[in-house]
């Protein structure tokens, strides 16, 4: 497996900016979808799709302590959010990756949230984001284990 180094990585975008998905009127929709979208190699903890209510529900329950559209001119491509124990999540639309986009989130929300230890839990078989987040510095720190019931 080829380590990719920072410099060959996407340069982050100065016209990115985070808006909070609570912002957006169509937030419902577009969260829906970009979840339609996800594959299983690119989640943990999602392994099937919810129904339509079960997603507005968690949704609404406002699950993170941050969670924002990543809007790059004037279009959301995607999201990135921060849980209370400090893990970011990312993820980008299919018509946007490999674009530098989700490597510009991700600094914006951690200059947006300020210094401390940040965590990303990534399911194994996403190389992509192993990449981007080795790319920004973060080091491996453990191995989870699931069993199944």
């Amino acid at each position: 497996m080829t380590q990719r180094t920072t410099t060959e990585l996407s340069a982050p975008h100065s016209d990115t900016s985070l808006i909070s998905v609570y912002e957006r009127p169509e937030h419902l929709i577009l969260l829906w979808n970009l979840l339609a979208e996800r594959a299983a190699s690119q989640s943990i903890s999602h392994h099937e799709m919810p129904t339509w209510r079960q997603h507005v529900e968690f949704v609404m329950s406002k699950p993170y302590e941050a969670w924002y559209f990543i809007i790059v001119d004037d279009e959301p491509v995607g999201v990135v959010y921060l849980t209370r124990r400090n893990e970011i999540g990312v993820f980008i639309f299919n018509g946007h990756q490999k674009k530098g986009h989700g490597r510009a989130a991700v600094k914006a929300l951690m200059e947006k949230h300020g210094l401390r230890r940040y965590l990303a839990n990534v399911n194994p078989a996403n190389e992509a984001t192993r990449f981007l987040f080795q790319g920004l510095g973060f080091q491996l720190c453990q191995h989870t284990y699931e069993l199944r019931a």
